[in-house]
This record gives structure tokens, C-alpha cells and sequence, in this order.
């Protein structure tokens, strides 16, 4: 019984990976098999979000990967545990993962201008059938844009208030906040040849829900390493977020604010301190646990 992993070009795998544990509180399952590759859907202690990660064996086509799986593993791990570990790689790297079934750890090897080995011990959680599909569900609003536009839309809102309402009607999408007498408001078209940050937005219906800015920053970590973005959404309902690039496809669903959280657009609730940290240009760098990628 064999599972492998080896992976050099490291960037990308370990971006995704960390967006992942920065939305999830909780164990994470990962569930591998030889034909899907690698498989993370879960949801964070609130049923807030959940995340939809698969890294297919494709992603490990190129001559210096592997990824060698003779069977279906269930694999249970501290999911913040595993963010530490992966901040560690330096570039350069390559990460060797092995699963060890007797002594049930993961093992996670970086081999560069030395050799760090780190040792996660499996987590004992009963196996349990995964959520669904976010792919598999049908919205009113789906609409495709640029990598990186989303964080500046969201970052804008951020600046009045916690929350963005977004809205959809044919050809146009706007995000907007509003706090008193401060507003933000920023429309995206399709109707501009080339030039507009929405490559398509396709509803047949106006739209709108609200969403709580502090959860949909979390989801943006990766939004700058792809090209483009898929944004699914209907009345009230959860928003999807699709990124798929180089073997990668990563999903969330982020649930809408309700009830009283809504009374709260419009009015003054957002404290100072959230009004700090919203406006904090450090918190929206792509990552802080990313900085040795951007080392020369």
C-alpha cells in the first residue's frame, strides 16, 4: 500500500493549500484516490463556508512530480497544523509527502540545500460522507472576471463597512456598501470592448444578497494567482467563488448575512477597531504566509 507525493514547482500547491486552512477551524478530511488525485470539501465551524478543493494527478504531470496512489485513502488532518508545516517550505524546495500506515502519520519532507522533515499524526474522526458537490448546484447570477479584480472590488466596500451587497442584472454587476452617509459603489460591465474587468455575466433577473466582508476576504487569498474567477450567486442565496488553473480546480460557498445581520447595512455598526483592521493595507497582501515566494 503505497501513497506518494512529490511536488518541486511548489507555489501554486501550497497557495490553495493555505486558503484552504485559512477558512477551515476544524480537522480536515482529504480524501485521495488514483483517478480524482486529491479531494478537501469541507465547511468551517460556523457552516459559514465551505471549501471545494481538488488537486487532480494532472498537477503533478511535469517531470520533476509524482504522484503515486494505489488506492482510496481517508486522510484526517489538523488542518492548521498543515498550514504551519507548508509555511515552512523556502523556494527551491521540493516537497515530499508519504503516508506512514503503521505509525498513521503524514510525513512532509522539504528537500532544498538541506533536508527538513516534519511528522503530522492522522486525527482519529470517523469517515463521514463529504458535502456536496459546490459545482453541482444551480444559481440565477453566474458571471466570470478578471484574477485579482474581486479582491479590489472587495477591498473598496471594505473601506465604508463589514458587509458588500452585490448585485446582478443583465450585463452588470455591482458590489456596493453603504454606512449613514458613506457609500461605495463599484458597476462592472460587459458592454466595454475589452477594457471592463467582467468577462461574462450572464442572469436573466435582477439579484442581490449580502455578504459579510470579514469571511469573503479569507476566500481571496488565491485570487491574484489565477487568471480569472468564476462568481455564482442568486437572491439570498450562498455565492460561489470557481478558480481552475493547471490541475487545480478550488470552489467556496460563502452563506448570505440575514435576518438582523442585514438591518445592519445601512447603519452604523461597524466599530473602530473593524474599521482598522478592514483598512489595514498589510491585511490584504496575497498572503503573509506566502513571503518566501516573494523573496529574491
Amino acid at each position: 500500500m503505497t501513497l506518494k507525493i512529490i511536488k518541486e514547482d511548489l507555489d501554486l500547491f501550497i497557495k490553495v493549500l493555505n486558503a484552504a486552512a485559512a477558512v477551515l477551524d476544524v480537522d480536515g478530511t482529504f480524501l485521495i484516490t488514483p483517478k480524482d488525485g486529491i479531494t478537501l470539501r469541507s465547511m468551517d465551524r460556523s457552516h459559514s463556508a465551505m471549501v471545494d478543493l481538488r488537486i487532480r494527478p494532472e498537477h503533478f504531470s511535469d517531470e520533476t512530480a509524482e504522484f503515486i496512489c494505489d488506492k482510496e485513502y481517508m486522510l484526517t488532518l489538523d488542518i492548521q497544523h498543515l498550514k504551519k508545516i507548508l509555511q515552512r517550505a523556502k523556494k527551491g524546495d521540493k516537497l515530499t509527502i508519504s503516508l506512514d500506515e503503521k505509525n498513521e502519520t503524514l510525513n512532509f519532507l522539504f528537500t532544498g540545500l538541506g533536508k527538513r522533515n516534519f511528522i503530522l499524526p492522522l486525527q482519529k474522526k470517523e469517515e463521514e460522507e463529504l458535502p456536496p458537490d459546490s459545482q453541482s448546484l444551480e444559481f440565477n447570477v453566474n458571471s466570470k472576471l478578471k484574477g485579482g479584480a474581486l479582491t479590489d472590488f472587495i477591498k473598496d466596500a471594505s473601506i465604508i463597512g463589514g458587509s458588500v451587497k452585490i448585485s446582478a442584472e443583465e450585463g452588470k454587476l455591482r458590489f456596493s456598501c453603504v454606512e449613514e452617509r458613506k457609500e461605495v459603489s463599484i458597476e462592472i460591465s460587459t458592454d466595454t470592448e475589452g477594457e471592463s474587468e467582467a468577462l461574462e455575466i450572464s442572469t436573466d433577473s435582477l439579484n442581490e444578497s449580502l455578504y459579510s466582508i470579514e469571511t469573503f476576504k479569507n476566500l481571496l487569498l488565491v485570487d491574484q494567482a489565477f487568471s480569472t474567477v468564476g462568481l455564482s450567486f442568486s437572491t439570498e442565496k450562498p455565492l460561489r467563488l470557481s478558480y481552475s488553473e493547471s490541475g487545480i480546480n478550488l470552489g467556496y460557498l460563502l452563506a448570505p448575512m440575514r435576518g438582523e445581520d442585514e438591518d445592519d447595512y445601512g447603519s452604523d455598526t461597524t466599530d473602530a477597531d473593524e474599521d482598522e483592521e478592514y483598512n489595514n493595507e498589510d491585511d490584504w497582501d496575497d498572503d503573509e504566509d506566502d513571503e518566501e515566494w516573494d523573496d529574491d
